[in-house]
C-alpha cells in the first residue's frame, strides 16, 4: 500500500510541474504564484502570450514592407507621369511635294527659239512673162523640219503657128521638203517629189528636186527664195524671188518668176524649148 502511495504521490508532482502554463514559464523570471510577487516592483518584461511578440514584430515588419512598397510604387508612378508627361511631342509633318524641274536658261531659249510644232501655208499668184499670162497655186503643210509641198501652174500663151487662139500648159509638182535651218527667222528647205507636165500633145512624167529659203528682212517683211528642176524625161527650171508681207495670217507677195521648159523631142523627135520671164503678184495665207 505504501509503495502505491508513493507511486500516486510522484504521478500528481509529475503532472503538476508537466501542466503548468506555458506563459509562466519563463527562464529567470520569477514565478506569478509567489504571494509577494505582486507586491514587489517587477523588473521582468511582462510576459505575453506565446506568439504575441512574433506577431507584433511581423506585423510591424509587415506594416514597414507594405509602406515600402508603397513608396516605391509612389516613386514609380511619378517616375511614368514624369516621363509621359514630359517626353516632347513630335506632330507629324507630311514630306513636301516633289519639286517641278525647273528648265534652264538654255532649255527655255531653245524652246522659245523653236517654231511652232505645225504650220500651213497657202498662196495664189498671178504673173505676167513677155506674152504669158500665169496663175499659179501652192500649198504647204510642215512640222519642225519635215513637210509637204504641192504647187501647180498653168499658163496660157498665144500660138505659135500663126493661127487664132492660145495655147495652154500645166505644170504641177508634189515634194516631201526637210528644213536644214529651221529657226524663227530663217528656214532653209531641200524639196524632193514628182513632177508633171501637160500640154496640147505630151503628157509626162519625171522626178522633181527643189531648194526653197525664207527669212526675215525686217519686221513683218520676208525674203523668199525658190527653184526647182525636172532633169528627166522632159526638162524644167522654175526659180522665183520675191518679198513677203504678213498682216497677222494673211500675206501679200511679188516679185520675179523665170520658167525654162523643153521637151527634149518626145513629140516629133525636134526638140521645142520655151523660156519666159516676168513679174508675179498675189496673195496667201500664213497659219
Amino acid at each position: 500500500m505504501s509503495s502505491i502511495r508513493n507511486l500516486l504521490c510522484a504521478a500528481l508532482a509529475a503532472s503538476v510541474l508537466f501542466s503548468a502554463p506555458n506563459a509562466e514559464a519563463r527562464f529567470g523570471k520569477r514565478s506569478s504564484d509567489s504571494s509577494d510577487s505582486s507586491d514587489k516592483p517587477s523588473k521582468t518584461h511582462k510576459a505575453t502570450a506565446v506568439g504575441d511578440d512574433d506577431d507584433d514584430d511581423d506585423g510591424g515588419s509587415t506594416r514597414r514592407r507594405s509602406s515600402g512598397a508603397s513608396g516605391a510604387s509612389f516613386l514609380l508612378d511619378l517616375f511614368l507621369t514624369l516621363l509621359v508627361d514630359t517626353r516632347p511631342t513630335v506632330a507629324y509633318v507630311p514630306p513636301p511635294p516633289p519639286a517641278e524641274p525647273v528648265a534652264s536658261t538654255n532649255q527655255v531659249q531653245t524652246a522659245a527659239a523653236q517654231p511652232s510644232t505645225m504650220s500651213a501655208r497657202l498662196g495664189l499668184d498671178g504673173a505676167a512673162m513677155n506674152t504669158v499670162a500665169g496663175l499659179g497655186v501652192f500649198l504647204g503643210v510642215e512640222g519642225v523640219r519635215a513637210g509637204m509641198d504641192a504647187r501647180a501652174l498653168g499658163l496660157m500663151m498665144p500660138t505659135d503657128d500663126g493661127t487664132q487662139g492660145t495655147d495652154n500648159i500645166t505644170l504641177m509638182n508634189l515634194h516631201l521638203t526637210y528644213a536644214l535651218i529651221a529657226q524663227q527667222k530663217a528656214r532653209l528647205r531641200v524639196e524632193g517629189g514628182i513632177s508633171s507636165a501637160h500640154a496640147p500633145d505630151l503628157t509626162a512624167i519625171g522626178p522633181s528636186l527643189a531648194l526653197s529659203f525664207e527669212a526675215c528682212v525686217a519686221g513683218n517683211l520676208d525674203l523668199e527664195l525658190r527653184a526647182q528642176a525636172t532633169p528627166y524625161p522632159f526638162r524644167q527650171l522654175d526659180a522665183q524671188a520675191g518679198l513677203a508681207l504678213h498682216y497677222s495670217a494673211f500675206v501679200l507677195r511679188g516679185g520675179w518668176r523665170g520658167l525654162y521648159l523643153n521637151d527634149m523631142g518626145l513629140v516629133d523627135d525636134v526638140v521645142h524649148e520655151d523660156a519666159f520671164g516676168g513679174p508675179f503678184a498675189g496673195f496667201g495665207f500664213a497659219f
